[in-house]
Parts: C-alpha cells; sequence; structure tokens
C-alpha cells in the first residue's frame, strides 16, 4: 500500500494505478464566489447550465466532481461526452467503453475512471477523513468480526482511522455493485477486513438469485483523506463462497 500526501494547494492531480486513473480536484470554500465561478467556469456549457441550478454548496460539490471526472477520463486517452449527468441510479452516465466513480468531501472532490467493459467489470470510489465521526457509526456499519478487530487496535486513533478506512470501503463497493444490483445495498451486507501483508479485502453477501462477485480495493490517502477504490466483476464461485481477492495496490502509483 503507497500513500501519497498532495497538498489543497494542488488543483487537480491524475495518477494512473491498477483500478484505474483517480483524478482529485479541490473545492472552494462554499463562502469563495470566485473560486466557485472559476471551477464552474471549467465546465462545457450544458453542464454550467445544470451547475447554475444548484446551491452553491451542492455546485462545488457537482461541478468538482464532474471535472474531476473528466481530467482522469483524458489521463485515459478517453473522449468525454458534451455533458456528464446522473443515470437514474446517480451514477455517471459515461460512454462505453469506461467505467468510473465520483466522489466527494466539502474540500476535495474525486473520481477514478478506467477503461473497460460496463458488463465484465465496474468500478467505485469514496473518501472520508480518517478520524471519529461526530456521531458513532460502528454499531450501524461493522459486522461482529470488524468490530472484533477495529476493538483490538491499540489507540482510539488507529480505531477511528480502520472505521472510516472501512466505511469507505463498503461506500465504493456498493458504488461498484449497484450497475449489477439496481438497489439499496446495506453496510451489513459486506465485510471488509485486513491481510497480513496490510491490504484490504471484502467479502459481498449476495441474496439468494444474485450472483456472487470477485472484489479489488486499493487506497491511497490524498491531502489527509483516505481514498478506497473498488473494483467487481462476476464470478462464477457460489454466492456463499468466500469471495476472490488479489492483494490490493495503491490506487494511484
Amino acid at each position: 500500500m503507497s500513500l501519497s500526501d498532495f497538498s489543497r494547494a494542488v488543483a487537480d492531480f491524475a495518477r494512473g494505478g491498477a483500478l484505474g486513473r483517480l483524478s482529485g480536484v479541490a473545492l472552494p470554500d462554499e463562502a469563495d464566489a470566485a473560486g466557485l465561478a472559476a471551477l464552474v467556469a471549467r465546465l462545457p456549457p450544458a453542464e454550467r447550465v445544470f451547475a447554475a441550478s444548484l446551491a452553491p454548496a451542492r455546485r462545488a460539490t457537482w461541478a468538482g466532481g464532474r471535472v474531476a471526472l473528466r481530467t482522469a477520463l483524458a489521463a485515459l486517452g478517453v473522449d468525454a461526452p458534451s455533458a456528464i449527468f446522473a443515470t437514474p441510479r446517480g451514477a455517471p452516465s459515461l460512454p462505453a467503453g469506461v467505467v468510473g466513480s465520483i466522489a466527494h468531501k466539502d474540500t476535495l472532490a474525486v473520481a477514478l475512471a478506467a477503461r473497460g467493459d460496463a458488463a465484465e467489470a465496474t468500478v467505485g470510489v469514496d473518501l472520508e477523513l480518517p478520524r471519529a465521526p461526530r456521531v458513532d457509526i460502528a454499531k450501524r456499519v461493522l459486522v461482529e468480526r470488524e468490530r472484533a478487530w477495529i476493538d483490538a487496535l491499540p489507540t482510539p486513533e488507529a480505531r477511528a482511522r480502520a472505521l472510516m478506512t472501512v466505511f469507505a470501503a463498503k461506500e465504493a463497493l456498493y458504488k461498484a455493485l449497484d450497475p449489477w444490483l439496481g438497489r439499496f445495498v446495506a453496510f451489513r451486507e459486506a465485510e471488509i477486513s485486513r491481510m497480513e501483508a496490510g491490504a484490504l479485502a471484502g467479502r459481498f453477501f449476495s441474496r439468494a438469485g444474485e450472483r456472487a462477485f470477485a472484489i479489488t480495493f486499493a487506497e491511497e490517502e490524498v491531502s489527509g483523506f483516505v481514498v478506497v477504490a473498488a473494483r467487481c466483476r462476476p464470478t462464477d464461485d457460489p454466492p456463499d463462497a468466500p469471495i476472490v481477492v488479489r492483494a490490493s495496490a495503491s490506487a494511484t502509483s
């Protein structure tokens, strides 16, 4: 696992890795009207029109996500469509031959894009601050073995970081699973762990009649955030078998 630290002063980044291109855009403060206008100005016309209809806080995250995704697509050598709007399930609508995902917090938007057929594999990405959340989410997010693993960590800081990494991994996984399932996936329908080498591993508990999936994770630290990327592809393993996982790498290398 490789960790990189990007300064807030770096507006964009785009790096390649095992799961695709990860790009990011630092977001202006809601009160920074000039910064927000400059960010929106980087969008193509149709997206600028849509962004103008959003409240300032939402406008920043929406525009930043699209700019980040366009940066990732350009790094892949893919021509982005004239407008990237959302699918009925809320994911970015992308042309055939490429898959992608967007995530954001108040200060940073990230996007993951990869070449590939969405009928063969899909991706998701999420980012979280690696510190204790204001509201305890452990009971809602963790299954029993995750709770035991995290509770055994030696410091509150380590436990908070592990909790938020699991949270990010599950969010990324659910985004990658959604094109296949088309339904809400609860936190307790997946289990995240660390292998002895430190890489993240994951298991999804398929419902009756649903396919099993091979899951690959990659994680990175960007500007103080933990960023976790996930890729899912169908597997012929029975749904109750352990998910096939290969060692995760840096999301960007």
